[in-house]
């Protein structure tokens, strides 16, 4: 797996999260894009699973991002609902990617949220899948 193949797994993941409501205000985000530019970020993302050193959990535990809606409410995006098998995947490439760029598994989760961010406000064109960023290699 690379990074872009990953990145687009996760965004396969995330686009049929949508359409989202605010339980709150009862705004609808339609769209991952939508989402990403009308919520702020909550802190960093995390993958439970790994950090229980679990990367096959029959019952996974599951990977959350959070962010606020403009009324203040928290909303998350999870890795509920994905098949057991990709997340397994997943996990274990971010394992082994973060092992293999010197760099935690918390560090990979971020980056990658950022690089899907970037790449789905930018029209999901992937900037560069193979790559790794000079500052992770």
């Amino acid at each position: 797996m690379t990074e872009g193949v990953a990145i687009q797994q996760m965004i396969e993941h995330c686009d049929g999260l949508f359409p989202k409501t605010c339980p709150n205000c009862q705004r609808v985000y339609a769209t991952l894009k939508d989402y990403l530019q009308n919520t702020e970020r909550l802190g960093k993302a995390i993958s439970y699973d790994i950090e229980v050193g679990d990367l096959k959990p029959a019952d996974p535990l599951g990977a959350v991002a959070t962010a606020n809606c403009r009324c203040g409410t928290t909303l998350a995006l999870s890795s509920e609902g994905m098949p057991l098998l990709r997340l397994w995947a997943l996990m274990l490439w971010g394992k082994l990617e973060a092992h293999r760029r010197g760099i935690t598994t918390k560090e990979l989760l971020e980056h990658l949220c950022d690089q899907l961010r970037n790449q789905v406000l930018a029209g999901g064109q992937p900037a560069n899948n193979n790559a790794a960023p000079k500052d992770l290699i």
